[in-house]
């Protein structure tokens, strides 16, 4: 894979978006052990709109709640810390995902409704092959595509060059347009977002190399999980976009992950039907 320049890395790294001041506060709450719920509340309410994100994912079919979570300090009890932290990321990452992106031939909600169906599918896998904990699953399948909120600007603005480049060739990888016209690909540089975010390594490295996931060492079943999810989200017909038709699936991946082509059909049969529950829309 060709690595972009250290200009290339510099410019990106300047446009990279920042979590709002409320999930900062939340998630350094989260991580301390003699914080308080209401004090974990209290910073969440400072921006009303992430509140009723998060909420509204902890009431989708992934979480599968008896009852209906109505406030921050349920979604604590009933989830946990752990599965809130995931809610908190997820929920500041959809306000970045439901724009339109111009770049991918994407209308507002396409990528959000796409994030939410790889996370969903990130979260069967992990049932499916073992992975622990499933909420770090749906995450990492939910942010796989957070670099594409950057680089969407720059293909916009070159995109007569990139229909003609397509034109050429309607067969090469996506990515390697990406890398030839920005200097970078939607998976390194959300890697790089996830670093500059402050969470886990393994989650940045999992998004890094989600096209590549043999390539992520110690990381590779996380990125595997997350390279399956996203080409069933795009199997569907989630939020393909300009992309999603020129997506190899990595044989390999999915046989390391010891899944079978009945295995596959099970999961977006199941995919299907999640995608499909009103609490998703």
């Amino acid at each position: 894979m060709t690595r972009p320049d250290l200009d290339a890395m510099m410019e990106f790294a300047d446009k990279l978006p920042s979590l709002p001041t409320a999930v900062v506060k939340a998630l350094q709450l989260l991580r301390e052990e003699n914080s308080q719920n209401d004090q974990i509340a209290a910073a969440l309410s400072m921006d009303t709109a992430l509140v009723g994100q998060m909420l509204k994912l902890a009431n989708s079919p992934y979480y599968g709640v008896s009852r209906r979570v109505s406030t921050v300090q349920q979604a604590i009890l009933v989830l946990g810390r752990k599965v809130v932290r995931s809610l908190v990321v997820a929920a500041a990452a959809g306000d970045f995902l439901s724009k339109p992106q111009a770049g991918y031939l994407l209308r507002r909600g396409e990528l959000w409704s796409h994030s939410m169906a790889a996370g969903c599918g990130a979260s069967l896998l992990s049932s499916k092959v073992g992975y622990r904990p499933p909420d770090e699953a749906f995450v990492a399948g939910l942010l796989h595509d957070i670099g594409k909120v950057v680089l969407s600007g720059y293909l916009a603005e070159c995109s007569d060059d990139l229909d003609a480049r397509l034109a050429l060739s309607d067969d090469v990888p996506f990515a390697t347009l990406e890398r030839e016209f920005t200097g970078i690909d939607h998976a390194t540089l959300g890697g790089m977002i996830i670093e500059h975010w402050q969470l886990p390594p393994h989650l940045a490295s999992a998004i890094r190399f989600q096209l590549t996931p043999l390539e992520a060492g110690d990381d590779w079943k996380l990125a595997a999980i997350v390279h399956v999810a996203n080409a069933l989200a795009l199997t569907i017909g989630v939020g393909v976009g300009v992309d999603g038709l020129q997506y190899g699936l990595d044989v390999q991946a999915v046989a390391r992950l010891g899944l079978t082509d009945s295995d596959l059909d099970e999961l977006i049969g199941a995919l299907v039907e999640q995608v499909q529950d009103p609490a998703m829309k």
